[in-house]
């Protein structure tokens, strides 16, 4: 539409000149400007004489050219970069008045202004385009038609040059004005805006790392803070007979930690520093802590000891292990510890347990031959306290304790459900045999008692007398026993003939029952396996008239109680909530310490160092006069950094407790000093302040 009209001064002038000063240099006399075919000769004298000055002038003037026709787009995307900047400016002002805004801005650019541009160029386009063509078929046809006559045929290949160019040059502008014409309303909005989100992407990846740069450019660990960690296995993840790999009794938990702090330390000190495990009939889980900056090693190499020690391979156990790092673990800990995670919801006896790997893990060591000192470390051993802690705090606070909360009283709960189905009688007048005379044998007789005193019972142990000791427990006779009575191991078999139900509960690493012990039989047998590892081989399951269960089939048992129980599972997890973020503000502080320890080994050593500068206007001193000196300086340089001991205390995020263990170690150049020396042991001893 504006292929007529004039080309604008903005473009026309650039590309003018730019013609006209290549036609007249470097030799004025060689082209002269012609407004005519037959004033053209008049110059021709001097051109034939110097015919490669002219092919020098018009290949300028061919550069020239191009130059011009670059100035003249460069005139137009330079108002453009300029429209675009002022609408940047007033879209960024906007944003900043918002009220209330934060974070990236949403650009709304004026689509109407940007398409007034569009149509404002597309006119331009034609000029030049026009422009272009006039000097193709105008003058500079003239001055190729008069080097034509001249008969020069090394000019040939200029003209050519010059000819191709300025078609290829028409050619592209006119290609850029279609494409200007044929823009389309919602292309046009939809590049734009897309155009936006990709900037305001960009500038909130730079704003955040250049915030990140202001705060001090590190990760997030802090190589003196410790992370702890729980690993294990189940009844809810993993079968008996994987639980039964990785169990370990409780006289060897020690030496299983022990082993393990050995199993991962390296020439630059121990990946897991503390460990502690529990190995229970239900569940195994190790407890561990390691440096914050190694927490995937040290997971890793957790996971290859239990692969050593129980023999299976990565396929066969880890799908079975579960795995929790940090506030996870810590309530993972609380959870268990409350009951919440058994397998009998609210069952104190893991409580029980949790005080017992508690004592292990900080068990000093001693004179005696067999005894392994525990690896719990400050803060296993602090989290494990507060684990039995918050455990006796949710079962004061709920009821979740209360009714049946053991797996002894759910295996009774199982024979009592199953009595009439699998033996054809009622639950009190069955005949009961007791294989064991340990805990798990002890809480049996409880529950059992507490439903049928009167009920016959025989207790089987390999020691009559401990056996007889369990029957003459004061909780045992109080709740029944009248019916009970003892019987070596030599004696299992025969006591089993003569028995409905045996329940098994020893400390045998292999079965001790199997399916020819079970065979011909005339009355039925049920067997209540509550052992891990299993007591009764699990071909016994496969003999006619004889019903076998064990740990895994007591979750049936169990779900009614669990029912009952859920209404309080909640106020035990508010409560269980409330106390891991008290341990973590504690655990946080804690990588204070070493930097702590190193701040006041580096003002005790430069209050030495000033005292012994004044110890010659300290001569005439008397020894107490001395001492007091030396209490007055040792107590100014504690009450200076009290404050300092105070604030690491405070119950804050552990992101802002990072961030002044950071302060605290760049403004003084500390240096962590490790007191006890376990996560540096194998390399250089830690300096107190870098010089």
């Amino acid at each position: 539409q504006g292929s007529s009209q004039a080309l604008p001064c903005s473009c026309e002038g650039p590309m003018a000149a730019a013609v006209g000063s290549a036609f007249l240099a470097p030799r004025s006399g060689v082209l002269a400007p012609t407004t005519g075919p037959e004033q053209a000769p008049q110059a021709l004298p001097d051109a034939a004489k110097a015919g490669d000055d002219l092919s020098s002038a018009l290949r300028t003037a061919l550069s020239a050219s191009a130059v011009g026709f670059a100035i003249s787009l460069a005139g137009f995307e330079g108002s453009r970069r300029s429209r675009r900047r002022h609408l940047t400016r007033i879209t960024r002002r906007a944003g900043s008045d918002a009220p209330g805004r934060s974070g990236a801005i949403a650009l709304k650019p004026n689509m109407d202004d940007v398409e007034n541009s569009v149509t404002e160029f597309v006119p331009k386009i034609s000029a030049l385009q026009n422009q272009a063509e006039l000097l193709r078929s105008g003058e500079l046809r003239q001055v190729i038609d008069t080097m034509r006559s001249l008969r020069k045929t090394e000019l040939s290949g200029v003209f050519s040059e010059v000819d191709t160019l300025l078609a290829a040059l028409i050619d592209a502008i006119h290609g850029l004005r279609d494409s200007a014409l044929t823009i389309r309303k919602s292309e046009l909005r939809e590049h734009f805006e897309q155009l936006d989100l990709s900037g305001q992407a960009g500038v909130g990846r730079h704003a955040v790392e250049e915030l990140e740069s202001l705060k001090g450019a590190r990760d997030d660990g802090v190589e003196t803070m410790m992370e702890v960690h729980v690993v294990g296995l189940s009844h809810h993840s993993a079968p008996v007979e994987v639980r039964q790999k990785l169990a370990v009794a409780e006289a060897e938990w020690n030496k299983y930690s022990e082993e393990l702090v050995q199993f991962a330390r390296t020439s630059n000190g121990y990946v897991v520093p503390e460990a502690a495990v529990i190995s229970t009939c239900n569940r195994f889980e190790l407890y561990f802590a390691s440096p914050e900056m190694k927490k995937y090693s040290a997971i890793e190499c957790v996971h290859a000891f239990l692969r050593q020690q129980s023999g299976l391979s990565r396929e066969e156990l880890e799908p079975y292990l579960f795995t929790h790092t940090g506030q996870e673990a810590t309530q993972h800990l609380f959870e268990v510890s409350s009951g919440l995670d058994s397998l009998v919801l609210g069952e104190a006896q893991i409580l029980s347990q949790v005080k017992a790997c508690h004592e292990h893990a900080i068990a000093k060591d001693t004179e005696a031959e067999d005894a392994v000192p525990g690896s719990g470390g400050k803060i296993i051993s602090k989290m494990l306290n507060a684990g039995i802690r918050i455990g006796k705090l949710v079962r004061t606070r709920t009821k979740i304790g209360k009714g049946s909360v053991s797996v002894s009283s759910a295996a009774v709960e199982l024979m009592m459900s199953r009595a009439m189905a699998d033996l054809r009688k009622p639950s009190g007048k069955v005949n009961v045999s007791v294989i064991g005379a340990g805990k798990m044998s002890r809480l049996l007789l409880l529950a059992l008692f507490s439903k049928h005193p009167e009920i016959s019972v025989t207790l089987v142990n390999r020691s009559v007398d401990k056996a007889q000791d369990v029957l003459d427990d004061d909780l045992v006779k109080a709740r029944g026993g009248a019916n009970a009575k003892v019987a070596g191991m030599d004696q299992m078999f025969e006591v089993m003939k003569t028995s409905d139900v045996v329940f098994t509960a020893t400390g045998s690493k292999v079965p001790i029952i199997f399916a020819k012990d079970v065979e011909g039989r005339d009355l039925p047998l049920m067997l209540v396996d509550i052992s891990v590892p299993l007591n009764v081989d699990a071909g016994c399951a496969e003999v006619d008239g004889v019903f076998s269960y064990s740990v895994d089939d007591l979750k049936k048992v169990v779900q009614a109680n669990a029912q009952k129980r859920q209404s309080e599972v909640d106020k035990a997890k508010r409560i269980i909530g409330e106390e891991v973020g008290k341990f973590k503000v504690w655990q946080a502080s804690q990588g204070a310490v070493p930097y702590l320890a190193a701040l006041q080994a580096m003002a005790e050593n430069i209050r030495r160092a000033e005292t012994e500068k004044m110890s010659r206007n300290l001569k005439g001193l008397h020894e107490k006069e001395r001492e007091a000196v030396d209490k007055l300086t040792r107590h100014i340089v504690d009450q200076l950094f009290r404050p300092i001991y105070y604030s690491m205390k405070e119950d804050e995020e552990v992101g802002a407790k990072k961030d002044k263990i950071w302060a605290l170690k760049n403004m003084f150049r500390l240096e962590p000093l490790y007191k006890r020396g376990v996560l540096t042991e194998g390399t250089k001893p830690a300096g107190q302040l870098n010089a």
